[in-house]
């Protein structure tokens, strides 16, 4: 009986922790502080790296540019890196550096934040933090003398938009997904997530005409989702058309391999100049292993969502610059928590939320998945 009232309490208790919204929880109100004050560690850190650019007159420069839409299309194109801040600055009544720096620090805050209830759903409160110390530990890595501020806000929307995706929250992802095409074009990519994650995977000899079905159903509610914000981001590149191009040419293919080569024969770590074209490794440094290690006990969610690495690696092979590894950190939201699989031992649900949340499906008339190749 005692065993039995016992069990009873936890499942009481549990379940009591479940029907409490989250800022009504202790966990809420022991860590919400610490990220509040590591996220104003990340804004000094970002200061003093880019001291002389946001305060010798040169973003307000940029900025009055951007309001006047004369500034570079890549730059021009990320609507609300420049338009928040301006917002800020009706409403506050304050400068635009200082716009500016509460724009990054309010989204690197809730960036952070958010990124540990994302992975409470597999890891513990402690281990969850312990995933968001880290990314706020390598984060200074990227920080550059540099004004490209759609950084924060472009991880704030890059994991709420994995999130939905693994909620099956259809709607606020294709909402996401506009406030992103709107923010900065990587976000984008996440489409390429949603499609992964709901792919039915079926043994060639067990392809029947339901799961060709099914797959071209996938293919056209991926384009359906995908449609508006694409042409949202095609619009708003074509009016900047005539705008230059900020960083050169548009393909960065050959320049980027070239200084990575160069990078890693002369590599010094201490030189800055030469080893940023490395950084985007040294980054996540061992959890890129420890990510692949991981890839069998992270789950189906993750294992789908990991697909996407060496796209997102070719992509800013081809149109970034490399030793930017501020582009990088998104991929940090599913690294993370897969490399932890393996550092913690622990095996992943592989059923985050069912592939077919129609409540006509019959799981025993689906197909067999196999979600690790």
């Amino acid at each position: 009986m005692d065993l039995f009232n016992k069990a009873k309490y936890q499942v009481d208790e549990v379940s009591q922790k479940v029907a409490t919204p989250f800022w009504k929880q202790k966990e809420f109100w022991v860590f919400t502080p610490i990220y509040f004050f590591v996220s104003l560690i990340e804004l000094t850190l970002k200061l003093q790296a880019a001291y002389i650019a946001w305060f010798n007159g040169k973003l307000v420069e940029n900025h009055l540019l951007l309001w006047n839409f004369q500034y570079y299309n890549n730059e021009q194109s990320r609507l609300l890196q420049w338009v928040i801040p301006q917002a800020i600055i009706k409403i506050a009544h304050i400068s635009i550096p200082h716009a500016y720096m509460l724009q990054r620090f309010v989204f690197i805050f809730l960036a952070l934040l958010c990124f540990h209830y994302y992975m409470r759903k597999w890891l513990s409160p402690v281990e969850s933090f312990a995933g968001v110390a880290f990314l706020a530990a390598v984060m200074p890595l990227t920080y550059m003398d540099d004004l490209q501020e759609s950084a924060s806000l472009l991880m704030l929307l890059f994991v709420l938009g994995l999130w939905a995706i693994r909620e099956h929250k259809t709607f606020l992802f294709e909402l996401i997904l506009i406030v992103g095409s709107l923010t900065n074009e990587t976000l984008l990519i996440l489409a390429a997530v949603y499609f992964f994650y709901h792919i039915r995977w079926v043994y060639p000899q067990k392809i029947n005409s339901r799961a060709v079905v099914e797959f071209l159903t996938l293919v056209g509610r991926t384009i359906l989702i995908a449609l508006l914000p694409f042409a949202i981001a095609a619009s708003i590149r074509y009016v900047t058309r005539d705008n230059p191009h900020l960083g050169g040419d548009f393909v960065s293919w050959s320049s980027n391999w070239q200084m990575l080569r160069t990078a890693v024969i002369n590599i010094h770590i201490f030189d800055p100049l030469v080893s940023s074209y490395v950084y985007f490794i040294l980054l996540f440094s061992v959890f890129w292993l420890y990510a692949l290690l991981g890839y069998r006990k992270s789950g189906l969610f993750l294992q789908r969502a990991s697909w996407i690495v060496p796209l997102f690696l070719l992509a800013h092979f081809i149109t970034g610059k490399i030793n930017e590894s501020r582009q990088m950190i998104p991929l940090g939201f599913i690294l993370i928590p897969m490399g932890l699989s393996f550092v913690l031992s622990k095996e992943f649900d592989k059923r985050e939320a069912h592939l077919d949340p129609h409540p006509d499906h019959q799981p025993n008339d689906e197909p067999e998945i196999h979600p690790v190749l």
